[in-house]
């Protein structure tokens, strides 16, 4: 086959052409690929999306806006199709796009209230000319959400503002500077929010406004708090911008990451003047009336002015101020129960029950579920759940009189107790809790019996916290008239108080009374009752009363003072006994003792 016109053989010419059809095709695949691509993700978006002529008129939209119109708007005026309007929609933002500028903008709908958000940006055509490109994406969501928030802010803010208080937030720094403090301190403080706010300049503006006696043991408390990871609540004092001091309450935590470290510090302070006031007005008028107990001839109904019942008052305000165990010593007849009814009365626990318990009353192997309780069926003629001592004191104040003569077994089932883990009534399985206070009374050595055994030591460093000693009456004479005159108008009622003669008083005074206060009530009672007087079982009457109680003082005896002591009870028990023919619980009733304790005496003393 020859060469064609110009050199060129037919076959090149049709290779050439197959190439530039084989590369148009690839082309063309390539168009429709991208075009499926971009109509995928025309449709994909969940957005109205459409090009617009410089004149305004659709020249392409997605499936959304057909949706949102409700109809192909393409080759329509925009505000025309959408709004019925003959001219541009006057909230319309989007017209700076067809002189070449990218607006974006949020905007309401009036057709339906809802907001979007708008994207318009310049298509430049190649005939020169500018189209719109217009996205639009409804943001109602968003937007109530983000309103939501707002609002909710606006409300914390107004409830922080009109908190009887100042809410805070400080910065976990080493200066913990405030970052953020409420309206309440302009009512607490006089100043500002912003004033409190540490700056680079001054990072412990609200510590320099606590009282600088104050500021370090506040810092400390802090930090011990932190460190511990617990809230801290403490009061202090402050300086407000008038110079006036002022009392504040600060509640606080820390607030801790999830890897535990701090973060900053949150709280709340409040004006807590008037109550502090009125605190420090009432410890004022306590010492008042601690320095004036001297001048008191009684207190409740405890009577007795001379020192050593001062000081017995000293004790007692002192012990219903705390609420520690207290154990109060003293021999029979002292008043013991008496002692720890003012406490009680005086203490927190007053409106809680005064439980009295004579622990030697108590046979020992009825103690435990006398004190615990028991549960129906736990014995033979247990009919019934029943209440123990510990349950009743629940809120108040158990008084173990004669406290010695609890066994050691009892002894460690109360200390647990005690120490807040409990005790099991018997019969049952639950284990019970009481918040009870105990005041213990004794006549007896305790110190002696823990070195007996007969007292277990962490048992009686347990009770023996705060003692309160109470002075045998032969060591207050001085009291003996105001007791007299209070018995007497006490058993005379309303009647005519009787009189005594200045021979009988006399000798009233000088005897010894060794059962002791309520020696000398039993003896006035019967004196009212019998119009006569009877020491020991032996009347007397007239001048040779005191002559008499002279003869058998026991400070007249001799020799070693323990020895004396206790020939003296001796000889008391034998001259009660004999007087009563041998009947023990007269004879206990003269002597002030319980039968159980008398025994014990003649046990020890070989009375037969």
């Amino acid at each position: 086959m020859k060469d064609g016109p110009g050199g060129e053989r037919p076959a090149n010419k049709v290779k050439e052409l197959e190439e530039r059809i084989d590369s148009l095709r690839d082309r063309e695949r390539k168009l429709k690929k991208r075009e499926m691509y971009f109509k995928a993700l025309l449709e994909a978006f969940d957005g109205l999306i459409y090009i617009s002529s410089p004149g305004n008129r659709i020249e392409f939209v997605n499936n959304r806006v057909v949706e949102y119109v409700g109809r192909d708007i393409t080759g329509e005026v925009c505000h025309q199709a959408a709004y019925g309007s003959d001219d541009v929609c006057p909230w319309c933002f989007e017209q700076p796009a067809y002189e070449g500028e990218t607006v974006r903008k949020e905007f309401q709908s009036p057709l339906n209230d809802r907001w979007y958000y708008n994207f318009a940006t310049p298509v430049y055509n190649p005939d020169g000319t500018i189209s719109k490109l217009t996205i639009c994406l409804d943001i109602t969501d968003k937007k109530e959400a983000e309103e939501a928030v707002v609002e909710s802010e606006r409300r914390l803010q107004t409830l922080m503002n009109n908190l009887p208080g100042m809410a805070y937030r400080c910065k976990a720094d080493e200066t913990y500077s405030m970052e953020f403090a409420s309206q309440g301190s302009v009512k607490i403080f006089g100043y500002e929010p912003y004033e409190l706010l540490g700056t680079a300049e001054n990072p412990t503006a609200y510590q320099n406004v606590v009282h600088l006696e104050d500021r370090r043991n506040m810092i400390r408390l802090v930090e011990l708090a932190v460190s511990e990871k617990r809230p801290f609540s403490f009061i202090y004092r402050v300086r407000t911008s008038s110079g006036q001091e002022k009392w504040v309450w600060e509640q606080g935590e820390g607030v801790f990451s999830d890897d535990d470290e701090l973060v900053a510090l949150e709280g709340f302070i409040t004006d807590v003047t008037e109550q502090k006031e009125v605190e420090l007005d009432l410890r004022e008028e306590n010492i008042r009336l601690k320095s004036s107990i001297k001048e008191r001839y009684r207190f409740g109904d405890i009577i007795g002015r001379s020192h050593a019942m001062q000081e017995v008052y000293e004790l007692i305000l002192k012990a219903a101020a705390t609420d520690v165990n207290v154990i109060i010593s003293g021999e029979s007849g002292t008043g013991k129960e008496l002692v720890a009814h003012a406490i009680h009365d005086l203490s927190n626990r007053r409106e809680g029950t005064f439980v009295p318990i004579n622990c030697g009353a108590v046979p020992e192997s009825l103690l435990e579920r006398e004190f615990f309780g028991h549960r129906k069926g736990a014995f033979t003629g247990a009919d019934k759940d029943t209440r123990g001592y510990l349950d009743i004191a629940n809120g108040g104040t158990l008084f173990l009189d004669e406290l010695g003569e609890i066994g050691p077994g009892m002894q460690v089932k109360l200390l647990r107790a005690i120490e807040g883990k409990g005790y099991t009534p018997v019969g049952g399985n639950e284990v019970k809790k009481s918040d009870f206070r105990i005041v213990a009374a004794t006549n007896r050595d305790l110190v002696n019996l823990v070195k007996k055994g007969k007292m277990r030591e962490d048992f009686f460093y347990r009770i023996h916290i705060l003692p309160v000693a109470l002075p045998p009456l032969r060591e207050r004479k001085e009291d003996i008239p105001l007791l007299i005159d209070h018995f007497l108008e006490q058993y005379s009622e309303n009647q005519e108080k009787p009189y005594i003669p200045i021979e009988i008083r006399e000798a009233l005074e000088n005897y010894n009374w060794p059962g002791n206060v309520r020696e000398l009530q039993n003896m006035l009672h019967s004196y009212i009752t019998l119009g006569k007087l009877d020491f020991m079982g032996k009347l007397s009457a007239g001048p040779n009363l005191a002559r008499k109680a002279k003869q058998e003082d026991p400070l007249e005896l001799t020799g070693d003072l323990r020895e004396a002591v206790e020939a003296f009870e001796k000889r008391l028990i034998i001259e009660a006994l004999e007087n009563t023919r041998w009947h023990r619980s007269q004879a206990a009733s003269i002597l002030g003792l319980n039968r159980r304790t008398l025994h014990r005496k003649m046990e020890a003393y070989d009375i037969k």
